[in-house]
């Protein structure tokens, strides 16, 4: 699957973080969905274990 890339967001604080505006829609499928994010109210508490992933440098 191949989309182009319309508009690059990057974090403000210059961390390898951003957001990818993409030119049109992606196809769900084997290997590509959606990332669930929880609700703007879901808070943990401190020293809960949690996992993040992702790719890159």
């Amino acid at each position: 699957v191949a989309v182009g890339v319309a508009q690059l967001l990057p974090h403000p604080s210059g961390s390898d973080l951003a957001l990818l505006r993409l030119q049109g829609a992606v196809p769900f499928g084997r290997g590509v969905g959606p990332v669930c994010l929880p609700s703007p109210t879901l808070s943990f508490p401190p020293g809960t274990p949690c996992v993040s992933t992702g790719w890159g440098e």
